[in-house]
């Protein structure tokens, strides 16, 4: 019977030792540039960094002005000194609210998304 106890204590606490961990495995966004609620000048790029490398070919991003209608922008980029970091090439946005559309794949392969506002002044 102890040894039975052991093992169930064994396995509770590499479980609690082990969760973390997994649960930080898939691409989770850490910040963008322009920032989530921010207000900002007419921005020639944006950037959306992670916490682990993203696979460019199966992430996307999608911007779409305050009417809801999609504003054409050339598919996101790796940046080249930080695998982390997703790059759009923006048109001239005229002043208004935009809305970020993100599709990020991790290493692992686990697809994650999320979306974000910012307004042009």
């Amino acid at each position: 019977m102890k040894k039975l106890n052991m093992l169930g204590l064994v396995l509770a606490v590499a479980s609690a030792v082990l969760s973390p961990q997994l649960a930080q495995a898939h691409a989770s966004l850490k910040n963008s540039t322009p920032a989530a609620g921010s207000t900002v000048s007419a921005p020639k790029d944006l950037s959306l960094t992670f916490n682990e490398k993203v696979e460019e070919s199966f992430s996307a991003v999608t911007l779409k002005d305050a009417a809801g209608k999609d504003v054409a922008t050339p598919k996101p980029h790796i940046d080249t000194a930080d695998v982390t970091t997703l790059h759009v090439d923006l048109p001239t946005l005229t002043p208004g609210g935009y809305s970020v559309q993100w599709v990020a794949v991790g290493a692992d392969g686990h697809r994650r998304t999320g979306n974000f506002n910012f307004t042009v002044k």
